[in-house]
């Protein structure tokens, strides 16, 4: 029976997961916190800055066996728990070019991804990365080298939405609000000038969190490193309907 595995410990590997010598062009902007909170589930509040993260990823190592490309947005929100208030980013939309990377992702952690064409080249001091699904290029950031930095840029913990539909497809079973920490080991950080675009699609909305300011373009190598997740919110039943709206931006 090759589909029955003894080592069943290992088909999903422990956390802690790592992407040693990821590449990663990342810009770093500030929109308006009344559009954030539109897209943000409940407890979730904006942050009043509006800080919003773009990221374009190249993972050639992991410690899982996986490579694959990834680019995601993070905008600041915090969760107003009963021990006090975390102060985070939420993680509205990420795509990846691989299926495991994908299933695990969405399963374990929530986190809402999608299958896209992701690319991420570096020509002297050009770097330009790109999101592209469904036959529109989603984001397309162009960025020019000028310098190097110092250290990382912290927000917080990551707060995403996991969800498990009803299989009568009537609402939800599940709504999970979680708590997940992710962080890099930087080897080199540069600083730069550039633009990111966006294209208009209708499955993949991220030209509505319009950029108000341009705060930063950054391309790093380095090791991000991800733990396990915390649950901070379970909703089941007919309460978890108000989370239909807020599920995988959109479409699938």
């Amino acid at each position: 029976m090759s589909f029955f595995r003894e080592d069943y410990d290992e088909i999903i590997p422990r956390p802690p997961y790592m992407w040693p010598n990821a590449r990663i062009l990342a810009s770093l902007y500030v929109s308006k916190p009344e559009i954030i909170q539109k897209i943000l589930p409940p407890p979730l509040e904006a942050g009043k800055e509006g800080i919003v993260l773009i990221f374009i990823a190249e993972y050639p190592e992991s410690n899982f066996g996986v490579t694959y490309n990834e680019s995601a947005m993070f905008v600041q929100a915090s969760f107003p728990g009963e021990q006090g208030r975390i102060d985070g980013m939420y993680c509205p939309c990420m795509y990846v070019d691989d299926d495991v990377a994908m299933i695990g992702g969405r399963e374990i952690y929530g986190l809402p991804k999608k299958i896209a064409k992701i690319d991420l080249k570096k020509e002297g001091d050009k770097v330009v990365g790109t999101l592209e699904r469904g036959g529109i290029k989603i984001v397309n950031m162009e960025v020019t080298l000028t310098g190097k930095m110092e250290g990382t840029i912290g927000f917080g913990p990551t707060f995403s939405l996991r969800v498990f539909p009803n299989p009568e497809m009537e609402g939800l079973s599940l709504a999970e609000i979680l708590s997940i920490d992710i962080t890099t080991e930087p080897k080199e950080v540069h600083t730069g000038t550039g633009t990111i675009k966006f294209e208009k699609s209708e499955a993949d909305p991220l030209y509505e969190i319009e950029p108000v300011m341009t705060m930063a373009m950054i391309y790093t190598i380095g090791t991000p490193q991800m733990s396990k997740g915390t649950v901070l919110l379970r909703v089941m039943g007919e309460d978890a309907e108000k989370y239909l709206p807020f599920m995988y931006s959109r479409s699938y």
